[in-house]
Parts: C-alpha cells; sequence; structure tokens
C-alpha cells in the first residue's frame, strides 16, 4: 500500500496591513506500521521522548507544548536543539535520527507528541 500518511498545514498571518495564507497537503508512504502517542513530562535536564519498543525508525514527528508560560526545545542531537517551541506551539517535521531529546527551559512541561515510524 503506498500514501499511508496525510500531512496537511495551513497557516494565515494578518498585521499592519500586510496579509497572507498558505496551506498545502502530501502523501507519504511509510514502511512501517508503528506509531507512538503520548504526553511526556520534559523537565530541564535533557531526556529522550519515549519511544515504544515496537517503532522501528522514527519518521515523523508531530509535537505541541501544552505548558501556557515555558518553551520547550526538542533535537535528534544531544545539547543541539533544532526546534523551539513556545508555549502552546506545535511543529510538524521528519526526524533525522533514531532518538529525540527534548528539554524544558526553566520548569517542568507536558508535550503531547505523535511518531510515526518510517
Amino acid at each position: 500500500m503506498a500514501n499511508e500518511l496525510t500531512l496537511t498545514v495551513g497557516m494565515t498571518f494578518s498585521k499592519g496591513g500586510a496579509e497572507g495564507q498558505r496551506s498545502d497537503s502530501i502523501q507519504v508512504t511509510v514502511t512501517g506500521d508503528a506509531f507512538n502517542h503520548n504526553v511526556q513530562e520534559v523537565g530541564t535536564t535533557e531526556e529522550e521522548l519515549a519511544q515504544n519498543t515496537i517503532l522501528g525508525t522514527p519518521g515523523y514527528l508531530f509535537v505541541k507544548n501544552l505548558d501556557a508560560t515555558n518553551y520547550v526545545e526538542i533535537g535528534t542531537t544531544t545539547t543541539k536543539y533544532a526546534v523551539k517551541l513556545k508555549a502552546k506551539e506545535i511543529a510538524l517535521f521528519r526526524v533525522d535520527g533514531t532518538t529525540i531529546y527534548a528539554k524544558a527551559n526553566s520548569a517542568a512541561c507536558n508535550v503531547e507528541y505523535w511518531l510515526i515510524e518510517d
């Protein structure tokens, strides 16, 4: 089977007379059939996002910072974070690595994530 995963994103911008909007959708063929969905408390010391043992190579990650105040950083290399999610922000991207690290800035934050096997 092909195109088992559908990814859709959209945004609208309007400020000071400047306006724009964009949305797009793609379908992705994935090799595996496993995924993880979890809400994890992430502390101020770097830690791994938990992965189910049946998950093979990570593919796409959808992540949302559920905290109302603090930011969380996400990355695939220890101490190097490519993504910063302020309070209530979201991100969707393909993971480059098998381990996903997270770290909150000044207080523990709950993070919801969906990790789809590649």
